[in-house]
C-alpha cells in the first residue's frame, strides 16, 4: 500500500513540473541572486474517518528535511513547511516564491500523503523543513535525497531512507527500517526489529529493555554501537573488515564462543534469534545493559 502513494507522489512531481514547465516563461541567463525568500505553509488535514485511527503516512521530498511528531493532545494532523526558495535573480525568487506549494492530503484509504514541491527545475539553494504531527502514528515511509530524517513517539513499520542526511529515531513502538547513504543513524529506545544501514556514517542503537527480537546493522565507512536491553536473550555475530570488536557485559551474561581478529560470535542469556552487526571500515562496540 505504501509502495502505491510513492508512486503517486513520484507521478505527481512529474506533473507539476511539466506542468510549470509549460506555462512559465523562462528567465535570461543571470549571475546566481545573493538572496533567497523565506516562505512557511501548513496544512490542517481532517481528522480520520475512524476516530482514534493511527494515521499512516507517506513523505517525499528532494531538497529538504522531515519532522514526524505525535501529539497525543492535538484534534487531527497539521504539516508544517519552512521554505528557503533560490532563483536566477531577486526577480526569479520572487516568482518561485508564488510557485512553491506543499502538497498535503488524505488519500482514499486514509493515508496521509505529503510532498513539499519546487517550481520548475531545482535551484541550489532550495530546501524545505517539514513537519509532521498527528494524534496517533501507524505505518510509515518518508524518503528525502538531501535532508535529515526524524521522528518521535512514533509506531507501527517506520520505513526511513535519507540519502544525504542523518536520521534519528526516538521512542518508536514497532519495527525500524533505515538506511542512510551519507549521514548518521541513531535509533534510541527500540522495541522491535530494527534494520539500520549506512554507506558512510556511523550506527547508534538501543535497544528498550525486554526487546529480544532480531536486528541486522551495516555501515561500510562508520562506527556501529549497539546496545541491547536487560532480559535481552540472543546470539549476535559481529564482523568487521579493518577495526576492533569490543563486548561490554557487566552483568557476565554473555559467552564469546568464536572470537577473532574479524569477527565474534556473541551468546546472551538464552541465546534465541540470531542478530548481526558489519562494518567495513570501523569499529563495533556492543554493550549488554545490566539491571
Amino acid at each position: 500500500m505504501i509502495t502505491r502513494h510513492i508512486r503517486i507522489i513520484s507521478a505527481l512531481t512529474c506533473t507539476v513540473a511539466c506542468t510549470l514547465a509549460c506555462t512559465l516563461i523562462s528567465a535570461p541567463a543571470s549571475a546566481q541572486s545573493t538572496s533567497t525568500a523565506s516562505v512557511d505553509r501548513s496544512v490542517d488535514i481532517p481528522a480520520a474517518k475512524e476516530k482514534g485511527a493511527a494515521e499512516r503516512i507517506v513523505g517525499e521530498a528532494v531538497n529538504g528535511s522531515f519532522e514526524i511528531v505525535v501529539d497525543a493532545t492535538a484534534d487531527a494532523p497539521r504539516i508544517e513547511a519552512q521554505f528557503t526558495i533560490d532563483g536566477t535573480d531577486e526577480k526569479d525568487v520572487k516568482r518561485r516564491t508564488e510557485l512553491i506549494k506543499l502538497f498535503a492530503e488524505r488519500a482514499a484509504d486514509q493515508t496521509i500523503v505529503v510532498q513539499p514541491i519546487f517550481p520548475g527545475k531545482s535551484m541550489p539553494r532550495d530546501n524545505v523543513k517539514v513537519r509532521i504531527m498527528v494524534p496517533k502514528c501507524g505505518d510509515t515511509s518518508v524518503r528525502s535525497a538531501n535532508g535529515t530524517l526524524s521522528a518521535t513517539g512514533t509506531a507501527g513499520k517506520l520505513k526511513l531512507i535519507a540519502k544525504n542526511g542523518a536520521i534519528r529515531i526516538e521512542n518508536h513502538t514497532g519495527s525500524v527500517d533505515a538506511y542512510s547513504m551519507n549521514g548518521a543513524i541513531d535509533i534510541i529506545g527500540a522495541t522491535a526489529e530494527v534494520r539500520a544501514s549506512a554507506t558512510n556514517g556511523q550506527v547508534t542503537v538501543t535497544m528498550a529493555d525486554n526487546n529480544d527480537l532480531p536486528f541486522d546493522l551495516e555501515t561500510r565507512n562508520g562506527a556501529v554501537h549497539m546496545e541491547v536491553g536487560v532480559g535481552f536473550d540472543g546470539i549476535v555475530k559481529m564482523h568487521t573488515t579493518s577495526g576492533g570488536l569490543d563486548l561490554s557485559d557487566s552483568g557476565k551474561r554473555a559467552r564469546t564462543p568464536q572470537s577473532s581478529d574479524h569477527g565474534k560470535t556473541v551468546e546472551i542469556g538464552a541465546a534465541g534469534g540470531t542478530s548481526e552487526i558489519r562494518t567495513t571500515t570501523g569499529s563495533i562496540n556492543l554493550t549488554i545493559r545490566a539491571k
